[in-house]
Formats: structure tokens, C-alpha cells, sequence
């Protein structure tokens, strides 16, 4: 990459030089030009930008404006290239530079970081943390604290919300300078930065003070206020659903990433003991298809087992989509007291719908439907759904498997491969 830079830039050069020698006869000694109006003047310094100046607009006077444009856009061409060139290799330096302070601060602090979060003894003094890490006091540039953003974010892979050292690193943060620059940059550093900056609060169990969560939970910018908000339902212990509740959520937009964002979230209020919101609630006020089925999947995960039957009302619901997440929810939960009520709705469903309760009662594994799914493979009109009911058969249980096996036995020629796509372990998948 760099020779193939130099070999460019040194084309440049030699093409503005070609356009400069062809016209040397604006010169009438070595070191002396003319601008055309009998004024002399040396070519040094910022003399030679007049010098190309005069070069351009007395020179080609006499040619045709297609000549003049075409010397123009080459020049302007070449001069971008220039400011190119010198920006590439800023952004060379600067991702070079990052590259290999990260790689020093993680060679020097990271193990000794893990320890201190693996450390039994709870509320180390700032004292005892700096001597562990043979820390020596000094100040951090800016883009030095962006790295040591990302070192803290990867070490959040060895703690969690149960860990009672996090007050620990808590304190390693404060003693780096890192919880003062976090600070002052949400006040007062840019909304973009300040968007990161609290997805990294957030992953890193940061404490803020209350004055500056309180100023950007209704910011103006939607990706800062929904940020703050999820960090918000993270640390508060009062009402931290609050924002969820609100009518405003039934607006909102939901992104994959926001999705992503949430499902964490609970996980980790989840694992430190902390009640996850009532879904039922969310699910009654919102309208909007894709995030009801979004809190139905939620529910399966992290609700309670009323909360999961609360879904059996959308087992006949118009809404086909809500309709399939509610069997789909069944099969993530292992939820086997649905699995009579999905068998007696089983033939009022469309096939696709049929797929999705059997691929759930094979997700509940009680070991009672292997019959159920040989008499739909028997009477099934669609193939995908044989395949399913196959598929299921042989994943059940060893009664299945040898089920499967005695049906292949006196399956049509037709039909044999629907056998074989379940045998082979690279095809054998529930989406195809």
C-alpha cells in the first residue's frame, strides 16, 4: 500500500513538472520569471505559486478555453491529490499510533486489571489498586482516554453485576482520570462522542452523577436519550422502567441495535437479582407489530411463567406474525404446559404456522409426541412440513430415530429425499 502511495505521488510530481517544463520559455534566465507585466521576480518561497499563477492566466491566453479548462482540471486534480495524499497518511499515522499505545497499555495494565476484578477483598483503597498496578501518576491526552475506553470496555468481559469488585474498578477509573474525562465530555464534548461515550458507561458499570444523567435523559438527539435512558434502567433502583412505560414508547422506533441493547440489559438486571419490567403492560400499550413480538420473545427469556401464559391469547390472534412468535415462545421457554393447547389448535393453523408449534414441541422435549409428529408426516399435504415432522422425529428421542428409520423403509421414491435432507447433518436445518 505505501509503495503504491509514493508511485502515485511521484506521478503527480513528474506530470505538474511535464506541464512546467513544456512551458520554460516563460523564462528568461535560470532563477528569473516574468508575470507579464514586466514585473521580475525570484522563484522561491511563495513566489512560485505566483509564478504558476501568471503561468496559467497569461500563458494560454492565446489557446482555446478547452485547452485552459483541461490544464485547469489537471492542476486542480493533482493539488486534491496532494491534499489526499497528506490526509491518508495522517489517518495511517494516527490508526498506527492508537495501534501501538493500546497494545502498551493493555501489556502493562490488563492482567493486573483482571486481578484486581477477580480480587476477593471487596472496596480495595485507591492507595492499594495504584500499587498493584505499579501505576505512576500522569496526565492522559484525549485520544489516549478513547483507548483506555476501549481496554475498560473489553475488561467488562470479566465482570459482571454480581461481582462485588466492581467498586473496585470503579476506583481504577477514577484514578486513570478516566471517570473526570467521561464527565467532561458529556457536557461538553460533541453529541456523536457523547452517544459512545455512554454505551461505554454502560458496558463498563461506570457510575455517573445523577445532575448529569438527568440533563441527557430527555436530550434532543434521539440515539443520546435512547443511551442514557438504557443506562439509566440499568443503575436506578427506584423506578428504572420509567421510560419504558411511558406513552412516548409507543413512538419510538425500535432498531435491531436498540433490540440488542434491551435484551442485554435485562439479561444483566437478570443475573444481578434485580426484577426485569412487567412485559404484559408493555405489550398491551404497544401497536406497532414488531415490537410485540420483540417483548413476547423477551417474556419467553426473562418472564414469569403467568407472563408466558399471558401468550396463549395470541394463539388465535389475527396478527399472523404475533400468532408464530407466540409458538416460537413456547419452544424458547420449554414451556410444556402448552404443549395441549398448541396440539388442539394444530389443524387450524396455516403450514407455516404448523412448523413453527412443531419445531416448539421439539424444543419442549417431553418425550410424548412422537407419534403426533409421525401422523403428521403421514398426512401432511406440504413437503416442508413432512420434512419438519422428519426432522423432528429424528432429533426427539432414540423412539423417534427408530421411527424415522421404519417410515424411510416404506417411503415412496418420491419422498426419499426429504429423508435424506434430515440425515445429512450440512442440510439438516430448521430454516430450509
Amino acid at each position: 500500500m505505501k509503495r503504491i502511495l509514493v508511485g502515485m505521488f511521484l506521478q503527480m510530481v513528474y506530470t505538474v513538472f511535464c506541464l512546467a517544463e513544456s512551458n520554460i520559455g516563460v523564462l528568461q534566465a535560470s532563477h528569473t520569471g516574468y508575470s507579464g507585466a514586466d514585473d521580475v521576480y525570484q522563484l522561491w518561497g511563495w513566489n512560485i505559486l505566483r509564478y504558476y499563477y501568471y503561468l496559467y492566466r497569461h500563458l494560454f491566453v492565446d489557446y482555446p478555453w478547452v485547452v485552459r479548462v483541461a490544464y485547469g482540471v489537471i492542476l486542480v486534480s493533482c493539488l486534491g491529490f496532494a491534499v489526499i495524499f497528506c490526509i491518508m497518511g495522517v489517518h495511517v499515522y494516527i490508526r498506527r499510533r492508537n495501534a501501538k499505545r493500546k497494545a502498551w497499555i493493555k501489556d502493562r495494565y490488563f492482567d493486573k486489571l483482571k486481578a484486581i476484578v477477580h480480587e476477593e477483598v471487596e472496596n480495595l483503597s485507591t492507595e492499594e489498586i495504584s500499587r498493584r498496578m505499579e501505576y505512576k501518576p500522569r496526565k492522559w491526552k484525549t485520544w489516549e482516554m478513547r483507548l483506555w475506553s476501549e481496554v475498560l470496555v473489553e475488561l467488562s468481559l470479566y465482570t459482571n453485576v454480581q461481582n462485588p469488585n466492581l467498586t473496585n474498578i470503579q476506583r481504577v477509573m477514577k484514578l486513570i482520570g478516566f471517570t473526570d474525562y467521561v464527565e467532561r465530555q458529556l457536557i461538553l464534548g460533541k453529541r456523536k462522542d457523547k452517544v459512545a461515550l455512554m454505551q461505554a458507561v454502560r458496558l463498563t458499570n461506570m457510575q455517573l452523577p445523577d445532575s448529569i444523567v438527568a440533563s441527557l435523559v430527555n436530550d434532543k438527539d434521539i440515539r443520546l436519550r435512547k443511551a442514557t435512558r438504557l443506562y439509566y434502567m440499568c443503575t436506578n433502583k427506584e423506578e428504572p422502567y420509567m421510560f419504558l412505560e411511558e406513552s412516548s414508547i409507543q413512538n419510538t422506533a425500535f432498531s435491531i441495535w436498540d433490540k440488542m441493547e434491551l435484551h442485554e440489559i435485562f439479561r444483566k438486571i437478570r443475573e444481578g437479582g434485580r426484577p426485569v419490567p412487567l412485559f404484559v403492560p408493555l405489550l398491551q400499550k404497544t401497536e406497532a407489530t414488531s415490537k410485540v413480538v420483540f417483548f413476547m420473545h423477551e417474556i419467553a427469556y426473562w418472564g414469569t411463567d403467568q407472563e408466558v401464559k399471558y401468550l396463549f391469547s395470541y394463539f388465535d390472534s389475527p396478527n399472523f406474525l404475533c400468532r408464530n412468535a407466540a409458538f416460537a415462545c413456547m419452544g424458547i421457554r420449554r414451556f410444556d404446559e402448552a404443549e395441549e393447547v398448541m396440539l388442539g389448535l394444530f389443524y387450524k393453523q396455516t403450514e407455516i404456522l404448523r412448523r413453527s408449534i412443531l419445531n416448539a414441541l421439539l424444543a419442549i422435549g417431553s418425550g410424548i409426541r412422537v407419534h403426533f409428529f409421525a401422523d403428521v408426516y403421514e398426512n401432511s399435504v406440504s413437503n416442508y412440513t413432512k420434512r419438519t415432522a422428519l426432522r423432528c422425529l429424528w432429533l426427539y428421542n432414540d423412539e423417534g430415530r427408530n421411527i424415522f428409520l421404519r417410515l424411510k423403509v416404506k417411503a415412496s421414491s418420491e419422498n426419499q429425499i426429504l429423508f435424506e435432507h434430515v440425515e445429512n447433518p450440512i442440510i439438516n436445518n430448521e430454516s430450509l
